[in-house]
């Protein structure tokens, strides 16, 4: 075990107990687990989301943790699609963007798990969406973000990226704390 201090053990005294300081284990080859900027478009670097219909884009995106991600500017025409194109998600996955392949996320303060809608208002890119993944999800299991119609899987934008927990370590997400017992929350119509 390798120590940065080279000199006599330390002593201290503690009410009734004595401790000796003998080592320190160095963290100076790990790397600290933080927040990752930036997701970007292999092309045009100052985007993340670059979209293929009704004016999907966004700024790079930021991962937050293992199950957070941060897209800046949003933009999209969510009431421009047909009536039947009304099936717009925040969908992620691994692989070509695809029904498939990817699962719908939850966006912070919009969604729950009772409460979850497609994206049907526009955005102008003047919001950032916070959106989470799915339980059964991490940053490192998908390399796709994507606005994508589920019903007739339709992809109108998206991001492709490839992180690994060596390369890119971000922190573990960690569900808010409840006060409370979980109740049953009605599901309520979007």
């Amino acid at each position: 075990m390798r120590s940065w201090y080279h000199g006599p053990s330390v002593n201290f005294s503690l009410r009734e107990f004595n401790s000796d300081f003998l080592d320190v284990i160095q963290l100076d080859d790990k790397i600290i687990p933080r927040e990752y900027c930036c997701i970007k478009d292999e092309q045009q670097v100052n985007r993340g989301l670059v979209g293929q219909f009704y004016n999907v884009s966004s700024a790079p995106v930021v991962v937050l943790d293992s199950r957070t991600i941060l897209i800046p500017q949003f933009s999209f025409e969510g009431t421009r699609p047909p009536v039947v194109l009304k099936d717009a998600w925040i969908f992620a996955g691994k692989g070509h963007v695809d029904k498939g392949s990817g699962k719908q996320s939850l966006i912070v303060a919009k969604d729950t798990p009772q409460h979850h809608c497609p994206l049907t208002k526009d955005y102008s890119g003047n919001t950032d969406l916070k959106i989470l993944l799915p339980r059964q999800q991490t940053v490192y299991d998908i390399n796709y973000i994507s606005v994508f119609c589920y019903e007739y899987a339709v992809d109108f934008g998206h991001v492709y990226f490839d992180l690994s927990p060596q390369d890119v370590p971000v922190p573990p997400y960690i569900p808010p704390i409840q006060n409370e017992p979980s109740t049953v929350i009605p599901i309520i119509p979007c």
